[in-house]
């Protein structure tokens, strides 16, 4: 198993980034390989500080890191384990990477929660004078390579049977999907805009890494009324995200 890091450490030069975020990205992709399993028991901090050039909290850094994004759990007086596989999200829109197979990468989205959004002259003039917006915050992995902060916002009569689902089911719902099937309002249009994303801002988050961009996404039903408004944060990726015109239920 501790061959498994080893081996992908071998590539990182310093440089590249910090020490805990190499270690974090090996194991992860000792995960996305197969080479360890769901369930199965990660060595301990101490066992990797021995055979790593590592610090023991570098280690405990990294392993902080998997449990917050959801990839490792911790059970006390037991270990460090695999988490079971998150549920993959279906069929999604603004969040569509590709493979280098050309084919869109799995996400598997974890929901961090939902509350009443702050004041902000933007839902005046997106939803009107609708009184109580929702945002409902989810981190997404793509392909369990990188992490995006997805910000969902909608007004409280529109996003009603969104808060309804089990949280389980909410964690992976696709939202514009549940919109078009549960208050039979078919999306029209989606506008998307892309941009360097603002550092005061994702400082204010809870984003573990720099994201380089910001994807801002408004969809709109055939009737011409908006029903959301969405902010994902991208960090730095090779992966192509995919854009397109036609609009599938």
């Amino acid at each position: 198993m501790i061959e498994a890091i080893q081996a992908r450490l071998a590539d990182f030069h310093p440089g590249q980034g910090p020490k805990y975020q190499a270690l974090s990205t090996a194991i992860v992709g000792a995960i996305s390989s197969g080479d360890w399993i769901p369930g199965a028991r990660l060595p301990t901090e101490a066992e990797l500080a021995q055979v790593l050039p590592y610090s023991l909290g570098t280690i405990q850094k990294a392993y902080g890191e998997l449990v917050k994004n959801g990839l490792v759990i911790r059970e006390r007086g037991r270990g460090s384990f695999v988490a079971p596989l998150r549920r993959q999200m279906a069929e999604p829109w603004h969040c569509r990477f590709l493979g280098d197979d050309g084919k869109i990468l799995p996400i598997y989205p974890r929901l961090i929660g939902h509350e009443t959004a702050k004041k902000d002259p933007r839902w005046t003039r997106l939803f009107g004078p609708q009184g109580k917006i929702i945002r409902i915050d989810r981190f997404i992995s793509v392909n369990r390579e990188f992490d995006l902060l997805n910000r969902y916002f909608s007004p409280y009569a529109l996003v009603r049977p969104l808060l309804k689902l089990p949280s389980d089911e909410m964690e992976t719902a696709n939202f514009k999907a549940v919109v078009v099937r549960e208050l039979g309002m078919p999306i029209g249009r989606i506008t998307q805009t892309i941009e360097m994303a603002d550092k005061k801002v994702w400082r204010q988050l809870a984003i573990q890494s720099p994201p380089h961009l910001v994807l801002e996404a408004i969809a709109y039903s055939a009737e011409g009324q908006a029903v959301y408004f969405q902010e994902i944060y991208i960090p730095p990726s090779p992966r192509k995200l995919l854009f397109d015109s036609e609009l599938r239920y």
